[in-house]
């Protein structure tokens, strides 16, 4: 099982949307996924269901010593399952001072491994600290949205460099890549931090897929669907998440087994 954290220094650049839509992406391309919420404001439960708001989950798991597993909520796309973020006792302290939350979250991505899921994306409030940090030191990937405006690059050199100081301490976290978020068609600025960007950060270390800043992205999680699945024929938005999974199956070198390779005939 491979674990995905989607994390990122700065709020408001699209964590829980990209976690979301990327989760169902996979698990429609095949792929025995779950999504966890560490988020305390429950997003992607505000994001799905009144239930996932509703459930124990993650913060219920690490306050009993539960592995989690009980608290597995399953979708109708069978490839697809929740562990929500639960209820927090205070959360204003979400951590305990001086708590070292590591062999829980190990024993909790051990569980979850052994049910036979292939991916668990993770889904991790805004900054690095907190949990946050205990799953950055735990997961074997982390996913960078980048807003792609002026603002939201000043904390990229902070991030990158947070990263890496965890893989110096002995934690073997990847940077997956660096996404693009909120790109604003037509707009100068936006498109200039795109470009940018390119220029200066690696390939390796950038995804070719850009998530645009479009309303039905609001829509969606106001009707608590991936976008998807917000209409019959799934709008342009949506095929980005496809595309995205399609470069992190690479990227995460997850393969499948050998007869998914072989083509299915029209005709005998």
């Amino acid at each position: 099982m491979i674990s995905l954290a989607i994390t990122s220094q700065k709020g408001g650049v699209g964590k829980t949307t990209v976690a979301v839509n990327l989760a169902y992406a996979l698990a429609r391309r095949g792929w025995s996924t779950l999504l966890l919420d560490t988020d305390p404001q429950g997003s992607v439960g505000l994001s799905l269901s009144e239930k996932a708001r509703k459930c124990p989950g993650f913060y219920d798991a690490l306050r009993t010593g539960r592995d989690g597993t009980e608290f597995i909520l399953h979708t109708r796309l069978p490839e697809l399952k929740i562990l929500p973020a639960g209820q927090l006792d205070n959360f204003f302290e979400m951590k305990p001072p001086g708590e070292d939350a590591r062999p829980a979250l190990t024993r909790m991505l051990d569980a979850l491994a052994a049910t036979g899921l292939d991916l668990v994306i993770v889904d991790t409030p805004a900054g690095l600290t907190g949990y946050t940090s205990d799953v950055l030191r735990v997961v074997d990937y982390a996913l960078v949205p980048q807003q792609a405006e002026p603002l939201g690059v000043r904390s990229l050199p902070q991030m990158l460099g947070a990263l890496q100081h965890l893989r110096q301490q002995g934690a073997r976290i990847q940077l997956a890549g660096l996404l693009l978020t909120m790109m604003q068609h037509g707009q100068h600025e936006s498109a200039e931090v795109v470009r940018e960007l390119r220029q200066i950060i690696p390939p390796r270390l950038m995804f070719e897929s850009v998530v645009p800043r479009d309303p039905l992205f609001l829509k969606a999680s106001g009707l608590g669907v991936p976008l998807g699945l917000l209409y019959a024929n799934p709008p342009a938005s949506a095929v980005v998440f496809d595309q995205l999974a399609a470069e992190l199956e690479a990227r995460l070198r997850l393969h499948a087994p050998d007869d998914a390779l072989i083509p299915t005939r029209l005709m005998d």
